[in-house]
């Protein structure tokens, strides 16, 4: 008797290799020293852009470092700034808006910048709010450590709709693009450095390979009958 792969209950069946993610870190960073102050309203503000170029592919943690301190002549107020960034898919993040603006509150904090680290992860504060909490001013008078993206479009809500962690999972290549911004008269701060590091991993195409699997019952007892009939 001629037995087929069907008749003795054998299935092919296609299965995908795991895929083997190694850490992989990347970072880009600028910085200024010329058309770096950010005006007062109505003016756009500071626009700079970074570049990333990594094997990494998807996303796995995120930093942004920001130096933001008085302009020359001037003292900088952190309740008037404002800073987002936006990945090479388009995503946006809010990473200042306003820190300390509330409805009882329409100055916001006045510390004069911010040389710190913006970072969703762990149980880093809210950067919003950060003068509810224990922080440190440098000698210049800027917010140290690192913090969470304030993450709010609207500067009087508690409502984080557009925090950093967005962009964890997305593929980092591309252009990324900072905006800082004045959104209050009064006192003017400018933009001295910023970067971009992360860690990702390179996920590649998945691979399938084909297994003999599932040989059923009715497969065996043809077999013997076989066997039995030479």
């Amino acid at each position: 008797m001629n037995l087929s792969p069907r008749l003795l209950g054998i299935t092919a069946v296609s299965v995908l290799t795991p895929a083997l993610e190694a850490a992989i870190v990347f970072t880009a960073s600028e910085t200024l020293s010329l058309d770096n102050q950010i005006d007062d309203p109505p003016f756009a503000g500071v626009g700079r852009q970074l570049t990333i170029s990594t094997s990494a592919t998807q996303m796995t943690d995120l930093s942004i470092t920001l130096d933001l301190s008085s302009a020359a002549g001037d003292t900088a107020w952190n309740g008037d700034l404002y800073a987002q960034i936006s990945g090479p898919s388009g995503t946006l993040a809010v990473l200042l808006n306003r820190t300390g603006l509330s409805p009882s509150d329409d100055a916001g904090y006045g510390d004069s910048g911010f040389s710190l680290t913006i970072n969703d992860s762990g149980a880093n504060p809210d950067l919003h709010t950060y003068q509810g909490v224990s922080y440190t001013l440098n000698g210049s008078g800027q917010l140290t450590g690192t913090w969470a993206s304030d993450g709010r479009q609207d500067a009087l809500s508690s409502v984080r709709d557009r925090p950093l962690s967005q962009f964890l999972g997305q593929d980092p290549n591309g252009t990324w693009t900072l905006l800082v911004a004045d959104l209050a008269n009064g006192n003017r701060a400018q933009l001295n450095s910023w970067s971009i590091s992360g860690v990702g991993v390179a996920v590649p195409e998945p691979k399938i390979w084909t297994a003999i699997a599932g040989v059923g019952l009715l497969g065996f007892a043809l077999l013997r009958r076989s066997r039995r009939s030479h």
